[in-house]
């Protein structure tokens, strides 16, 4: 069984010519919890990351959102789609019209 000095024994081959016959299995262990620890790390890193975005958009959304929502009817609703297709259907047009004349 190795002990805690094998564990440190470098990845290349030994200098004085004794072939390196691999790693043993405390050393594969051990790297594959070093491993592990690293990608909890990382995945912890990103969780905050993503979490102290993500809250600060719904921040900012709430801001800009918040004040409108109350304040419009179903109505109000309405008429700003009906004038935002009646927009978009004259660009449409224009666009079209464009097209055509090349």
């Amino acid at each position: 069984m190795a002990t805690m000095t094998d564990n440190t024994r470098s990845c290349l081959p030994a200098a004085a010519g004794e072939k390196w016959r691999g790693y043993t299995i405390d050393e594969l262990r051990y790297r594959r919890a070093v491993s592990l620890v690293r990608l909890e790390m990382q995945k912890a890193m990103l969780a905050g990351s993503f979490k102290s975005a993500t809250g600060a958009l719904s921040v900012a959304k709430q801001q800009l959102t918040g004040n409108i929502d109350g304040k419009l009817k179903f109505a109000n609703y309405l008429l700003i789609g009906y004038k935002s297709v009646k927009v978009a259907m004259k660009m449409w047009n224009t666009f079209k019209r464009s097209k055509n004349k090349r």
